[in-house]
């Protein structure tokens, strides 16, 4: 291929430069479509990309679903109505100026789009789906991208531990504000927080196996409900189980603990930072170790809780994790990550390289 003028690169990169200083580009974000099905990962993405979207970005949420069903039904409009299109049918045109945001779990994305001209991104929100998918001959440097956000610390630290190339930068989820406590009176109904029914099933049974006198007591699985539905259970009811090994960040925890009631929770296999405090389990939170531990532990604080014997030290050790993850701190975030690191990044970057052509860095055809 021939090589271009300096005279007309110069054009394409000042196109590029007027393009990213007018905002004239379009942030694409690539998303799953969970049918329906209510993901907090997937949630994380949309915020990211509606808090963008208010601020006059041009946003684009990118699917490979010919049925795709969205997010209206536990998201609400706000986000169904970013605009979406489909990679399979739809012409899409990206060019240099604009910026493709790729989940870690697209390892397949990352590669077909290995060749596009746009700013590739990727987002981690669970450092093991990158070993679970990513074929052991690639890395993120191969496929060209050095750009990675991360939801914590911990995250941040993995994939650095893994590439220690790339640019790393950190957006936390954030509660919604739908979360929050509630002054009636609560039920003693058991709320679970739980990804698998056999681990509904094993907290459930022998619960009432080793407390027939229990029989009356109410257990709810809460997997599924849309966001407001989901709020209201977990303020109505007085305790409320979280037990998930794969868990990405914790945020369906700390749903439960703004919500007020008694939280339980199973130690998972990856403690996120916020879980620890003074190199210890943070005691906001009544810890057990395994699924099967949970059964003795519900009884002594139903029986707690029937005799009105809970202690309020527990309660306002519960509160002290509100005031973190809010969404005015996700905000301030993404803002600062998506907008001044990576937008206005790409911008310098472009400058550099005009300097560069009109120094003779860049090899150029001769005019």
């Amino acid at each position: 291929m021939a090589e271009m003028t300096k005279k007309e690169m110069l054009r394409i990169v000042d196109e590029n430069i007027s393009r990213l200083e007018n905002k004239d580009y379009t942030l694409y974000f690539f998303v799953l479509d969970t049918k329906g099905n209510p993901s907090s990962s997937l949630e994380y993405i949309y915020k990211t990309a509606l808090t963008l979207s208010k601020r006059g970005h041009n946003v684009v949420m990118l699917h490979q679903e010919k049925d795709f069903v969205g997010v209206a039904d536990w998201l609400g409009e706000d986000y169904a109505n970013l605009k979406h299109s489909n990679v399979e049918t739809d012409n899409i045109e990206i060019s240099a100026s604009d910026f493709l945001f790729i989940p870690e779990i697209f390892a397949n994305v990352m590669l077909q789009t290995k060749n596009l001209p746009c700013k590739r991104v990727v987002i981690v929100q669970n450092y093991g789906n990158i070993t679970e998918f990513m074929p052991v001959s690639q890395t993120l440097e191969s496929l060209g991208i050095i750009d990675v956000v991360a939801t914590s610390k911990k995250q941040e630290e993995k994939i650095k531990e893994y590439f220690p190339n790339i640019r790393t930068h950190i957006v936390s989820p954030a509660v919604d504000n739908v979360f929050r406590d509630s002054t009636n009176e609560r039920k003693l109904i058991i709320n679970l927080l739980v990804k698998e029914q056999s681990d509904a099933n094993r907290i459930v049974k022998p619960f009432y196996w080793k407390n027939p006198l229990y029989r009356w007591v109410s257990f709810r699985d809460l997997r599924g409900l849309p966001k407001e539905v989901l709020a209201e259970a977990l303020r109505e009811s007085a305790i409320t189980i979280w037990a998930d090994d794969k868990t990405d960040f914790g945020i369906s925890l700390l749903e439960a603990l703004r919500c007020g009631g008694l939280v339980l929770a199973k130690i998972p296999e990856n403690l996120e930072d916020w879980m620890i405090k003074n190199d210890e389990l943070t005691d906001s939170i009544l810890w057990f170790n395994g699924i099967d531990d949970a059964s003795n532990m519900i009884s002594s604080v139903v029986r707690s809780w029937t005799m009105d014997a809970v202690p309020d030290e527990v309660y306002q050790k519960q509160k002290e994790l509100n005031d973190i993850f809010t969404e005015d701190i996700q905000e301030k975030e993404i803002i600062e990550v998506y907008e001044k690191n990576i937008i206005n990044k790409r911008l310098s970057d472009f400058k550099e390289t005009k300097v560069d052509i009109e120094n003779n860095v860049l090899k150029t055809k001769e005019e």
